[in-house]
């Protein structure tokens, strides 16, 4: 653990240091999905047993993951090693920084960082621009009158057809 926060002097990578980075960006990405499974409830809120096809997915991943740092074969080919329980620690730790941000950002920072698409338009009549949600009336009317691809027009974002 005294080796732990040492700095690189000589400048050569280990292959502990490839080992800890391929964890850290593999567990951030895993934190990151699981924070994102809704646009605006926290990680906490929604149950871990909702999605039975994601928790299989994140545990192949955890195991393709560990397979790849303690299984032999797979370290000579991805040039890594087996890491201690203090290193684990430390990546989990860092690595789940994601779930604590992002549900600052959900919380506390929502009108400011919101994943919902604000549309700004002028009025005519009145001559003041006013916010609404970027899904068009007559667009979000069609989609639930019909199941045919809606009408062209302004864009919209993918995440907000779930909101329909």
């Amino acid at each position: 653990m005294a080796t732990l926060f040492n700095l690189l002097e000589d400048g050569n990578v280990t292959r502990r240091h490839t080992t800890m980075t391929f964890m850290t960006f593999v567990n951030c990405d895993l934190f990151n999905a699981y924070a994102f499974r809704s646009a605006d409830r926290a990680f906490y809120e929604i149950s871990p047993f909702s999605n039975v096809a994601f928790l299989w997915a994140t545990g192949f991943s955890f195991l393709g993951q560990y397979a790849v740092i303690y299984f032999p074969p797979l370290q000579s080919v991805f040039q890594t090693e087996a890491l201690s329980l203090g290193d684990l620690f430390l990546i989990v730790c860092l690595s789940s920084m994601v779930l604590l941000l992002d549900t600052i950002r959900k919380k506390f920072l929502s009108s400011y960082c919101s994943d919902t698409f604000r549309k700004i338009t002028f009025s005519k009549n009145t001559g003041k621009t006013k916010k609404r949600d970027g899904v068009d009336r007559k667009r979000q009317k069609f989609l639930s009158k019909s199941n045919k691809a809606p009408p062209s027009g302004n864009g919209i974002r993918a995440r907000n057809l779930m909101n329909l």
